[in-house]
């Protein structure tokens, strides 16, 4: 019989789908129930992830595809449901994960031993697998059919690839036609239907669609300079940018309708995402000085035109990610070019934004959200925090492990001087009770170093380290804890040392 914790977290992996047709029900039922309060809102808990990632990519399941660290030697990770998943490599020392589908198969691109770099899938029943074709490829992007869209060395080329797209059967269909120099393929929808770039001359690049049978229609830059295209829905809009004046100008593009403007000729706007109904979000550029930039969230449809969403008095607000729910998540930020007044903040609609941490279920002391990157149609949210990348999933049940705050202490900066002796601590909570568990700390500067101390009481505890800096440089600080079963949880903090 399972235990406890893996009954909690089985139930943690059905509630946001049990919850997603409990909201379709509710809403069904709407129109014949009477006045009521308003539903309670929705709690979210918590489940680390990692490290900040550059790239984060969320599934329709709750799985998280990510990468963090530098960009020459990034580290990419899979979150299953319950636990993460190293990728890897196919032997060199460089890998950058690009996309997953629902089934968990996650593609990108990675070094092999004899250094060329190739196109991959990753799976965590079958590991890394380089994808066929020739020794320069990247694949971007995966659909739920298992087809693959990205770039292969181009014929006779030594560094020039084109858009290609890797078939269920391991065949290859090249897009075309043949560039003057570069393509690339970085978005499929399930029917095949894939969109990307071209450069139909040298220095004339196009936003391009490729049906099913990888012939291409060129969708023309709107009385640009060029343009590109990065989103396709289940209906095959396209979502994309023209180039004006030096300025990014949004558009939709149809088979029906062809392109239309989304916004003002005049503006200069960062178009996000786009959702299976048509609807899409963005970011108006108010304020151009840099560095100041700000920004004027925004979602727009054929129908309603473009509305601004509100930001609750904050002077500069970003949106990032869009569902077929019509949710929005991205963050406001309190004080200009101060990252620290950022906070991950939900639009529902073009309603005033929800302020994520305020909804967070037991959540470490501390714990702060910075910025939310993504949102599936379940209502699954991924994060930035003072914590590392986080999965906030709806509801009371999260994984079996146990959930981890910032590592505070030292300066809000990280900043330390030779020979300082630092107290540092991390939070903690658990769903069990009655759980026991084990803490791990380490500094990778090489000085010597005590073993951390851990207390804990009814689900709540939390980790001591006391260190002394016998180096300077940047290092990283990482502590681990670990319940009787084995489920654990991670964060790391890099801290700068500066000699006398």
């Amino acid at each position: 019989m399972p235990s406890q914790k893996a009954r909690l977290q089985l139930a943690g992996l059905l509630a946001p789908a049990i919850a997603a047709l409990c909201a379709g029900a509710a809403s069904t039922n709407a129109a014949s129930a009477p006045a009521a309060a308003a539903a309670p809102a929705v709690e979210y808990s918590v489940i680390n992830l990692g490290p900040d990632a550059v790239i984060t990519v969320l599934n329709g399941r709750g799985q998280v595809a990510f990468a963090s660290g530098p960009s020459d030697a990034p580290s990419n990770w899979f979150f299953d449901g319950s636990r993460v998943h190293a990728l890897g490599s196919l032997g060199g020392s460089y890998t950058l994960l690009k996309g997953v589908n629902n089934q968990g198969v996650v593609v990108g691109q990675s070094q092999d031993g004899l250094s060329n770099y190739r196109a991959f899938s990753w799976t965590v029943a079958g590991g890394m697998r380089a994808l066929p074709g020739p020794t320069l490829a990247d694949a971007h992007a995966i659909n739920n059919r298992n087809q693959m869209v990205g770039a292969v060395r181009a014929e006779g080329q030594m560094f020039y690839t084109r858009a290609n797209r890797w078939n269920a059967d391991g065949t290859l269909t090249r897009l075309g036609p043949p560039p003057a120099r570069l393509s690339a393929a970085v978005a499929i929808n399930d029917s095949g239907v894939s969109v990307g770039d071209s450069e139909v001359q040298f220095q004339d690049s196009r936003a391009m669609v490729w049906d099913a049978a990888g012939k291409a229609t060129d969708l023309g830059k709107f009385g640009g300079s060029q343009s590109t295209a990065r989103h396709i829905n289940a209906s095959g809009q396209v979502l994309g940018t023209y180039y004006k004046d030096g300025r990014g100008i949004g558009f939709l593009w149809s088979r029906k309708g062809g392109m239309v403007r989304v916004g003002p000729d005049g503006g200069d706007q960062h178009v996000t995402a786009l959702n299976d109904n048509g609807e899409v979000i963005g970011n108006n550029l108010i304020v151009d000085s840099d560095p100041a930039y700000r920004y004027s969230p925004f979602i727009w449809s054929m129908a309603r035109g473009m509305q601004p969403l509100p930001v609750a008095g904050a002077p500069d607000g970003r949106v990032q990610a869009l569902n077929n729910r019509r949710q929005i998540v991205g963050y406001i930020e309190r004080t200009p070019e101060d990252v620290g007044s950022r906070r991950a903040v939900l639009w529902n609609d073009a309603a005033n934004p929800v302020d994520l941490n305020t909804r967070l279920y037991r959540a470490p002391a501390g714990l702060v959200l910075y910025a939310a990157k993504a949102i599936n149609d379940n209502g699954s949210i991924v994060a930035d925090s003072n914590a590392g990348l986080v999965l906030l999933r709806p509801g009371r049940l999260g994984t079996a492990a146990p959930v981890l705050g910032a590592i505070a202490g030292a300066a809000a900066d990280g900043a330390l001087k030779l020979g300082d002796t630092v107290d540092l601590t991390v939070n903690f909570v658990d769903s069990a009770p009655a759980e026991s568990h084990l803490a791990v700390a380490s500094v990778d500067d090489g000085c010597p170093q005590a073993a951390p101390s851990l207390r804990e009481r009814r689900g709540l505890g939390d980790v001591s380290l006391r260190h002394t800096f016998c180096r300077a440089g940047t290092f990283t600080v990482k502590v681990k804890v670990t319940d009787r079963a084995g489920n654990a949880a991670q964060v790391q903090r890099t801290l700068l040392v500066t000699a006398p």
